[in-house]
């Protein structure tokens, strides 16, 4: 690529990132419906033709949005699952740190934006991966893994994990009607109450035995009845 076509490039996507930033504003401070391609147009300082350049329609733009305004809100709720410690203990930070993401601003103005619109732009699939189907896998996972230790009881990893999610978007029925400024980070210091709740569904049983003690007590079999065979 030519010098001149790479700064072409980078100027493109300069402009594409200005677009986005004044359609957020647009988008969260006025909704899908009044907002409209003009304003954005005037404030980014660019001709209209500009603007469908890059976005062939004010739908297309909200997708796009939505796509960049949902794409790291889980970061840090990932990062708390690879943590080491108790599996309990994981789980109540893990709680902590997915409500807190789930009831910011940002994020509950972006929920009622596409619940708004839902019916008429196909971005709630988008939105549903990004605030709960990337956590709902990365979750079953840290199940599975906790499940064939023995810290957890044994089952379905991935219903674990969405019982675990309901209960989280459940917490506090205000974020569905209060302003979005009435709600705040308060859900986030009701991790105890949710833990009690999990350890009644999820802590292993007297008795129990994990997969992996099986697992070695297999082996040990093996090697026993093995050794008996020798000559």
């Amino acid at each position: 690529m030519t010098r001149a076509a790479k700064l072409a490039v980078d100027r493109r996507e300069a402009q594409r990132r200005r677009i986005l930033e004044v359609a957020r504003r647009h988008f969260l401070a006025h909704g899908y419906g009044a907002a409209t391609m003009s304003a954005i147009a005037a404030e980014v300082r660019g001709s209209k033709s500009a603007l469908w350049n890059h976005f062939d329609s004010k739908a297309s733009l909200f997708a796009a949005f939505v796509d960049a305004d949902s794409r790291n809100f889980h970061a840090d709720t990932l990062a708390v699952l690879d943590r080491a410690g108790e599996a309990f203990e994981i789980l109540a930070a893990f709680v902590d740190t997915f409500v807190a993401a789930i009831s910011s601003s940002a994020a509950l103005k972006l929920q009622r934006q596409v619940a708004a619109e839902a019916d008429r732009i196909a971005v709630g699939d988008l939105l549903y991966d990004r605030l709960v189907g990337v956590v709902e896998a990365r979750l079953a996972e840290f199940f599975a893994l906790h499940m064939r230790a023995g810290a957890f009881r044994r089952g379905d990893p991935r219903r674990a994990a969405r019982l675990v999610i309901a209960i989280c978007l459940g917490l506090d029925p205000h974020r569905l009607f209060l302003p979005v400024d009435a709600i705040g980070a308060a859900p986030s210091t009701q991790a105890g109450f949710v833990i009690d709740a999990l350890k009644t569904l999820f802590a292993p049983e007297d008795g129990d035995e994990s997969e992996m003690q099986r697992d070695d007590r297999a082996a040990v079999r093996a090697v026993v009845g093995a050794q008996g065979r020798a000559p």
